[in-house]
């Protein structure tokens, strides 16, 4: 590519982008789809030939039309109809396309599906997600079979199953039978060499192998440092093989230098393998497609710029399954790869800092800046301490992928590694956790005017030469921005409407934790924390449902199991407005739980905030798993809490008085009663 000249497969991918989009939002009838397909490329091709200068813009807009219609075929903008009603069918029948295991549950996603009624078997190619004990033994590619119903329900273009039995069967694929093996093999291996250190072992599993079934707090505290890509396996990981690999033919440079196209395709088929081996997931497979491209021209010594093999990564990709535009997983990995190719062309080095940390530092910072307008739109939330994070954990998880290789290939050297190895991985996470109890969480939801925006300076900052094209295009959309910043916006649902009541009654009931009815005039407010179940919450569920009043559930916070956490009152009451921690958002469970737990009804769901006040009650201490709720009753000051110590009572936000103070567990010293006596507790 030329300087200073667009680059051809960001033509063709933007152009396809295009034409999903529209797809998406202005969707056309599926009859006519192949017909403006067909139209297109003969009005194309012929004014092409007939307009050779201005070839290019009909190659845009066939390119567009060939993105819509793929779109189309796939799904998007439409409503896929089952082919029997829902009450009809009996069993489900697919091939598993994705295993994650969220605590107590694995969660299962299902692909070239079909249903039947007890009778004849229906193609569907509906996407079903059901789930299963986090024990059962099941891969990607293992064919799964649902049967005996509970409950089964259409959530657009997927369908949610909850079914009494099922059973698992090998896959009758090849490769699929082989990828299975080699699963339980590697899985043998860990359990083998692992047994006393599970920590290590679940760590070892998602950033060496990619796998999915992720412990909720491991998550996390990746999440919160911004170093959450380590753990899905992606371009940085294809990025410690080839170095790895690298390593391993260093005795061998001679005879690679003078015949480099044989070790290049060596590194590519180590590529294809390890991406195979991970799943095939979009980050793995859009890094295959780059390093695949980059050394597929070297070996017909045909160069690539880094920009043109992301441009061709995303068009090949968005090609073969154009819904994965809309993938958050696909943005981020494309808009990080993109931002380090591009800030790592366009600005210039820092001369005073040695090479190596000047290249860190310019790939870290423009891969943040890239993704942090992305995790807004989609998030509402980032994390700045991963421009700080990155610069330690990623050359250490880099070692430990390496030392991981190493330990799953050499099987003669394990006995040697494994200390090693266990102690690295110990560093690792004792590091991460360290970031993450320091790392800062900021709120921001924009809309796409908001992150055109960004990303428009971002763009004149680094094309600065194109200032005079660049400035108009970031001005408007930034008057956009600014003039109407809440267009098109719904109110956001961790601020709930505050309704101006008194309370007339506090009831405190047997708990595990804590579990508290506020009753007011109008309404009662259930107070429950995560560790309640049905034996707790049968009084007061028993007691509220012979109360003719608006109910609302308060949860302080998120269970293991945040599906048998709301099932059980919501069964017996039917709450007008369920409040929840705003961590409850993070839990992977939470949307299936939201379309497949609540009832028919339309129930609101919101998120209390720290220190906010709602219906005179608020949150005024959340730290350590521990929580405190102030009520404000018939003009006195009564605390609520799960734990009450002096240390914690200090924390609390001032009060010329507390009257009555409510702890489950309460840790009472010298210092604490002198602030009771205080406060006139």
């Amino acid at each position: 590519m030329s300087e200073g000249k667009f680059p051809a497969s960001w033509i063709l991918f933007l152009s396809l982008i295009s034409g999903i989009i529209s797809q998406k939002f202005l969707p056309v009838n599926p009859e006519y789809l192949l017909m403006l397909f067909v139209f297109s490329a003969i009005f194309c091709v012929s004014f092409s030939l007939i307009f050779r200068k201005i070839s290019i813009i009909f190659l845009i807009i066939f390119t567009s039309i060939t993105g819509t219609f793929l779109a189309g075929n796939s799904g998007t903008g439409y409503i896929k109809q089952l082919p029997l009603p829902e009450k009809e069918i009996e069993c489900v029948y697919g091939t598993v396309k994705d295993v994650r295991e969220k605590g107590v549950l694995t969660f299962v996603s299902l692909e070239n599906t079909m249903v039947s009624n007890g009778k004849k078997w229906f193609e569907t190619n509906i996407e079903v997600r059901t789930f299963l004990p986090a024990e059962t033994k099941i891969y990607p590619s293992d064919n799964l079979l649902l049967y005996e119903l509970k409950k089964i329900k259409q959530e657009n273009n997927q369908l949610i199953v909850s079914a009494k039995s099922w059973s698992v069967s090998e896959p009758d694929f090849l490769l699929n039978h082989f990828y299975r093996k080699f699963r339980i093999i590697t899985e043998n291996i860990i359990r083998k060499w692992f047994k006393y250190h599970a920590q290590e072992a679940a760590i070892f599993r998602m950033i060496v192998l990619g796998d999915k079934r992720q412990s909720l707090e491991i998550k996390n505290v990746f999440v919160r440092t911004g170093t959450y890509h380590l753990l899905i396996v992606s371009g940085i990981h294809l990025g410690y093989l080839v170095i790895f690999l690298r390593i391993l033919c260093f005795p061998f440079r001679h005879i690679e230098q003078a015949h480099y196209k044989i070790f290049n395709i060596f590194y590519l088929l180590s590529i294809v393998f390890y991406s195979f081996i991970t799943g095939f997931s979009t980050p793995v497979v859009r890094a295959a497609l780059m390093f695949g491209i980059y050394l597929l021209c070297e070996i017909i010594e045909r160069p690539v710029s880094g920009i043109e093999s992301v441009g061709w990564a995303g068009f090949i990709i968005l090609f073969l399954k154009p819904v994965e535009l809309f993938n958050m997983g696909f943005q981020l990995s494309f808009a990080a790869t993109t931002g380090i190719v591009l800030t790592m062309k366009y600005i210039p080095p820092v001369k005073k800092l040695p090479s190596y940390l000047d290249s860190s530092v310019r790939a870290i910072l423009g891969a943040q800046i890239f993704t942090i307008p992305v995790m807004l739109g989609n998030l509402g939330t980032f994390y700045p301490a991963g421009l700080i994070s990155n610069f330690f954990l990623v050359p250490l998880g880099g070692l430990v992928v390496g030392l991981g290789f190493a330990f799953l290939i050499f099987a003669f050297l394990r006995i040697l590694l494994i200390f090693p190895l266990i102690k690295l991985l110990e560093l690792f996470w004792i590091s991460t956790k360290l970031f993450s109890s320091i790392s800062p969480e900021v709120y921001l939801q924009l809309q796409i005017s908001g992150i055109l925006t960004i990303y428009s300076i971002v763009f004149l900052i680094l094309f600065r030469e194109k200032w005079k094209i660049l400035t108009p295009v970031c001005v408007s959309f930034l008057l956009l921005w600014l003039i109407n910043p809440f267009q098109n916006k719904k109110v956001p649902e961790n601020i709930p409407q505050k309704i101006p009541s008194s309370v007339e009654t506090i009831t405190i009931f047997p708990c595990k934790k804590l579990l508290c009815m506020i009753e007011n005039k109008d309404s009662v407010i259930l107070i429950i924390s995560e560790k309640e179940d049905n034996s707790t919450l049968t009084p007061a569920v028993e007691k509220i449902s012979s109360m003719n009043k608006n109910v609302i559930l308060f949860f302080t916070s998120p269970a293991h199991d945040i599906f048998t956490q709301i099932e059980f009152p919501v069964k017996y009451v039917k709450p007008v407005l369920i409040l929840e921690n705003p961590d409850v958002r993070r839990h992977p469970a939470f949307g299936y739980r939201k379309c497949f737990f609540m009832p028919e009804e339309k129930i609101k769901q919101a998120f209390w905030q720290f220190l906010t006040s709602y219906e005179n009650i608020r949150v005024i201490y959340n730290e350590k798993n521990r929580i405190a709720i102030e009520c404000r009753f018939r003009g006195k000051t009564i605390i609520v809490s799960t734990y009450m110590n002096s240390k914690m009572f200090e924390k609390l936000p001032f009060s010329p008085q507390y009257h009555t103070i409510y702890a489950t567990e309460l840790v009472l010293s010298k210092k604490l009663t002198e602030y009771f006596e205080d406060y006139e507790v």
